[in-house]
Formats: C-alpha cells, sequence, structure tokens
C-alpha cells in the first residue's frame, strides 16, 4: 500500500497542474500571437511546423489544436532566435491523435534547428541567401528553397526532402538519417555521408564528396565540370540514379 500511495505521489507532482493531466483535450481551435522578428527559429517535441515568407506578417505565429493544449506552446523570441516547445505533460493519458500545427512568418530564415518529433514544411518557396539546417529530430521534414547555399547536418532517423534550385548544396548526412534532394536542383553539391541509407542528389557543374558509410549517393545527371570521391570507406559508392 505505501508503494502505491508513493507512486501516485510522484505521479501527482510530475503532473502538477490538473487541467494539463486530466481535462480533456477540448475541441479544435487556433490562437494567434504578434512577436519580435525572427530568422532563426528552434522546433522540438511533437509539433508541426510550417514556414511561410510574408514580410508583411512577418513575426506573426497562428497555432492551431486542441484549444486544451494551446496555451502551453511555447514562442519565446530572443536574440533572433524563435524558440518553439510544447510543453503540456502527461500526454501518456491522452490518446495521441491528434495534432498541434505552428504557422509561422517571416521575412527571412537563416537557421532552422528541429529536435524530437517535430516535423517541418514550407508553404511556398523560401528565397534564401545561406539556410543552416540542423535536423535531429525522429520526423520528416520538406523544405522548397531558392536562393544561394543551403548547409543541412542530419543525425537520428531523420529523414529531410529538399527541392527548388539553389547554387551551392552542402551537408553532412550522419547516424541512420539520409537526404533526398533529387528536385533541389544544386549548381554544386557537397555532402559526406556516414549512414546506411542512400541519398540522392542533383548537380549541374559539380559533386564532392566523402561517403564514410554503405549508403551510396545517387546522382541525377552527370555534373559538367567535376565528379569528385575525396574519401570512400565503406561500400557505399557515388552512383548514378
Amino acid at each position: 500500500m505505501k508503494q502505491v500511495i508513493l507512486l501516485l505521489s510522484i505521479f501527482l507532482c510530475s503532473c502538477q497542474r490538473g487541467d494539463d493531466c486530466f481535462t480533456n483535450k477540448g475541441a479544435n481551435g487556433s490562437i494567434s500571437r504578434k512577436l519580435e522578428v525572427f530568422d532563426k527559429i528552434s522546433v522540438e517535441n511533437r509539433i508541426n511546423l510550417i514556414i511561410t515568407q510574408d514580410s508583411a506578417k512577418a513575426g506573426e505565429v497562428v497555432i492551431s489544436g486542441p484549444e486544451n493544449l494551446l496555451e502551453e506552446i511555447t514562442t519565446d523570441v530572443s536574440d533572433g532566435w524563435l524558440k518553439i516547445k510544447n510543453m503540456n505533460t502527461c500526454n501518456f493519458v491522452r490518446s495521441y491523435d491528434y495534432e498541434l500545427t505552428i504557422n509561422v512568418f517571416l521575412k527571412e530564415l537563416r537557421v532552422l534547428n528541429i529536435d524530437g518529433i517535430a516535423s517541418v514544411k514550407t508553404e511556398d518557396t523560401l528565397l534564401i541567401k545561406k539556410l543552416d539546417i540542423e535536423h535531429l529530430a525522429l520526423s520528416d521534414i520538406h523544405l522548397t528553397l531558392s536562393g544561394d547555399e543551403v548547409f543541412l547536418r542530419s543525425r537520428n532517423s531523420a529523414h529531410t526532402r529538399l527541392d527548388g534550385k539553389i547554387k551551392v548544396f552542402k551537408g553532412s548526412i550522419e547516424e541512420i538519417s539520409d537526404v533526398d534532394a533529387e528536385f533541389l536542383k544544386a549548381e554544386e553539391v557537397l555532402l559526406d555521408t556516414h549512414s546506411p541509407l542512400d541519398c540522392i542528389v542533383n548537380a549541374s557543374k559539380g559533386i564532392f564528396v566523402k561517403i564514410y558509410g554503405p549508403g551510396s549517393i545517387l546522382y541525377v545527371y552527370e555534373p559538367s565540370e567535376y565528379k569528385i570521391v575525396d574519401v570512400q570507406l565503406s561500400s557505399g559508392r557515388l552512383r548514378k540514379k
């Protein structure tokens, strides 16, 4: 009996607010927030993020989902960083048949960090100068880009799909992650991979790769200027798709 009481006490303490643990999710709704302007985003936990480039609405955030969960989504801005977190606790007593979606509006995006099981997509083509992406989540992201340079670092089982047109695509694909950039038309691709999964790239001028794992790097078209395998330490190959 003492053990039961102790476990119950721990449960109640870990779920400090009864409205979070024991009320239902509520009907679907949405709330809007007007924030400071940001050009860097960090998102984690169980969130679907949609990015829209719109200078007139820059700094606006719309959160959609079960209305009793919306206020526990934090959207803090500091030094140009928008940090999004799902602070809802005791989700193990709720069903998981719901989604929390955040639409963010910005003028420019320079850094995107994804963690947890957050997923990300763009509403339309995102115009960039240089975008750094760190994708550590156990989920998928799908971005359509146009501009100068994008750098991707992915880990865990992150899956990244990139579309659009870019001058330079750089990346480091680690653990059991992968990237599908078949429809990202780049002039140059500089990529290293440690993954057992295959990756796909599309370069018109040049490809420079380092392959440390069994996963291959597949390319769509023959580049016009160079195709270099600088390191090859496993069974992975650079080969035409």
